[in-house]
């Protein structure tokens, strides 16, 4: 189900396949006008609780393609299991929030079709990565939230994977939504990706202007699962 890839063609990966999306991320918020190829299909959220620009695909039963079926799956193998991880690339605008900070995943919550995925970074449980299988493809989405559990003004932005992507990797283009909240951040996308079986990266590229993140978690020694995020 996964596969080996070079790190340094993994790497390259996410920045060819812009080249096809955008004629020209993120771990948080972010003007001009929007050229359609760079964002996804709809604003929709996939949140707990429908908000404004909710999607119009359905929320459930989606069929995926072969490459995607393998991908959600791999997802799954780990529900319940926590990991630990460490900034293995970063520019100079992320460095200062996130690089020496301890990050751990916890595959949450799963359901046949919603994977609820807190990032924890140090004492921080604000972000979480929400996976639905939406109108034949994956949508990931970022929740972040105060500690009293409600949203904070920057959240609900993500987008989702242009099909069939690779059974090991998926990447996720800044949607509507994304791209009206957080304007300068039109051409941001994310990534998933098994590196191999052991690891398991996830970054965010903000091409424009130049800034990148990248964290690996390493996926051979779960870790005891940190509490559950702010307002879940």
């Amino acid at each position: 189900m996964m596969t080996n890839f070079p790190v340094a063609a993994q790497a390259r990966a996410p920045f060819l396949l812009l080249a096809l999306l955008v004629p020209l991320l993120g771990c948080g918020g972010g003007e001009g006008d929007v050229p359609a190829e760079a964002v996804g299909r709809d604003g929709g959220v996939a949140g707990p609780a429908a908000r404004p620009g909710a999607s119009s695909y359905p929320a459930q039963g989606a069929h995926l393609p072969p490459e995607q079926e393998a991908f959600w799956a791999a997802l799954q193998a780990h529900c319940g299991q926590a990991y630990a991880g460490e900034v293995s690339d970063i520019t100079e605008y992320y460095r200062a929030g996130l690089e020496g900070r301890r990050a751990v995943i916890h595959f949450f919550e799963c359901s046949e079709d919603r994977i609820h995925v807190p990032f924890h970074v140090d004492d921080n449980r604000s972000r979480n990565w929400i996976l639905t299988r939406v109108g034949g493809t994956i949508r990931l989405k970022h929740d972040h939230r105060h500690e009293d559990g409600t949203e904070e003004d920057v959240t609900q932005y993500g987008g989702d994977a242009p099909v069939p992507g690779l059974a090991t990797r998926q990447i996720f283009p800044a949607d509507e939504h994304t791209a009206r909240s957080t304007p300068l951040r039109f051409d941001n996308f994310w990534f998933l990706d098994f590196v191999d079986p052991a690891t398991l990266q996830y970054g965010v590229h903000w091409p424009k202007q130049g800034h990148s993140v990248r964290f690996s978690f390493d996926l051979s020694s779960p870790v005891p699962p940190p509490p559950a995020p702010w307002g879940y």
